[in-house]
């Protein structure tokens, strides 16, 4: 078992200058955007519950004869609520809370034009002397 490679001298590179160029002009963004992206723990955890749940299902489905029912009821469907978020007794506090907040910002808003803009008459509006 011989081997053809001669070492290089010292001064020359074994890799050819078309690699050295490309290596040069790639920059982080483009090798971050080349690079396979790994899917996040909780993806892969609900992935694999899905193709379990799949796998079950395919499996009671092989068991059951044509014509015969059985006594299992078929299998409800998969509880996503945890996945939505709010509900809808949650969205209605929220707007409720964003209307209020709304309304304190716009009343905020010309308290300060007025102290900014007539700063005497403001106090005069405060203590009741106007």
């Amino acid at each position: 078992m011989t081997t053809d490679s001669a070492p290089t001298p010292e001064g020359e590179s074994s890799i050819p200058d078309e690699v050295w160029e490309q290596f040069l002009s790639d920059n982080e963004r483009d090798i971050r955007a080349s690079a396979p992206k790994e899917p996040s723990a909780r993806a892969r955890i609900v992935a694999r519950r899905l193709r379990e749940q799949e796998e079950r299902a395919a499996a009671e489905g092989g068991r059951r004869r044509r014509g015969r029912r059985s006594g299992v009821a078929a299998p409800a469907a998969a509880d996503t609520s945890w996945r939505t978020g709010r509900t809808d007794e949650g969205d209605r506090r929220t707007l409720r809370r964003g209307r209020l907040r709304g309304v304190a910002a716009v009343v905020l808003l010309v308290v300060v034009l007025l102290v900014v803009l007539s700063p005497g008459h403001a106090w005069s509006l405060v203590t009741g002397n106007g």
